[in-house]
């Protein structure tokens, strides 16, 4: 087995929560679960695809923040043997506040 090293910027935190997902071209959000979190981006399980490069804006269950936070989808991969969600999706945040991880009641990493 082949061990990849993580060059990340930001610490990643577990949090598994319901998000709502927005796109702008429909009516309807998404749902989806977040499995973790970084004050730079976050992965989450998605019943959908989305295609990397794809704008969406993401509502935290807890609405903290007050407003959906723009990201960018960097990466989508079909889940194997997953039998609720269908996808694994990977976001950066774009426009991202300072301390938004604190503000979504997380973790932050010391500096």
């Amino acid at each position: 087995m082949k061990i990849r090293a993580e060059f990340r910027k930001n610490e990643r935190f577990s949090n598994q929560s319901i998000i709502k997902l927005e796109d702008g071209l429909t009516l309807s959000p998404y749902f989806a679960v977040s499995q973790n979190l970084s004050e730079a981006g976050m992965y989450f399980k998605s019943l959908f695809e989305f295609y990397p490069g794809a704008r969406i804006r993401i509502r935290f269950d807890d609405y903290t923040l007050g407003h959906p936070v723009p990201a960018k989808v960097v990466w989508c991969n079909k889940l194997k043997g997953e039998t609720t969600f269908g996808y694994g999706v990977g976001v950066e945040f774009l426009q991202l506040e300072k301390n938004v991880a604190s503000r979504a009641s997380l973790p932050t990493a010391s500096s």
